[in-house]
């Protein structure tokens, strides 16, 4: 029985032709990796846009405390925020918030707040439009920092606002700038939230 032959059959390699048949198996290897699924460089190959379409001030009532334990299935919940009215405006639209809806957020077991906002738009022709508006707070650099990143979804009947059933939105929620507030007293706030079609 031979002994003077590698596993692969061939005769043992020495010295500098050990070393480059170790290089080049390390080059078949490396180039076998980057070829595999998972190893594919980020590329935009089509870069989504963002435009601006529609601006609502929403305002609220302080904030109705929740009965019972605060723990629910999903997380922390100790108050929801009744919405009592706002404006809105954007491009071929604008009206008024109604009066009913709520805001419902919970903080997750990891931390992660989530918004969770179902209320109505009446425009000013008459047409109403649902609006279910979900989203999170991340983590900001300071307390009272968290940004808001929100999904809106819309509702709207079928003619001159259906265009708000074929997009896909994304929003923000800021302080209302000076101008813009429509609260009235110690025991209403509003929030401005900036929705954005994505195309």
């Amino acid at each position: 029985m031979r002994r003077n032959r590698s596993f692969s059959g061939m005769p043992p390699l020495k010295g500098s032709r050990a070393i480059a048949a170790l290089i080049a198996t390390a080059g078949l290897i490396a180039t076998a990796m980057a070829e595999t699924p998972g190893s594919w460089p980020l590329i935009e190959r089509e870069p989504v846009k963002l435009e601006l379409v529609l601006q609502l001030v929403v305002t609220c009532s302080n904030p109705e405390k929740i009965g019972g334990s605060e723990r629910s299935k999903d997380g922390k919940r100790t108050e929801n925020w009744p919405i009592i009215g706002g404006r809105f405006e954007g491009k071929g639209i604008r009206g008024e918030v109604l009066a009913g809806g709520g805001d419902f957020p919970v903080v997750r077991p990891d931390g992660v707040e989530v918004v969770d906002a179902l209320y109505r738009l009446k425009t000013d022709d008459g047409v109403q439009i649902i609006i279910h508006n979900v989203g999170l707070a991340y983590p900001g650099a300071r307390p009272g920092d968290e940004p808001y990143r929100l999904n809106p979804q819309f509702i709207a009947p079928v003619g001159k606002y259906d265009w708000l059933n074929r997009s896909i939105f994304v929003a923000t929620l800021v302080e209302v700038p000076d101008g813009m507030k429509l609260a009235k007293g110690p025991n209403e706030n509003d929030r401005l939230i900036q929705v954005y079609r994505v195309y």
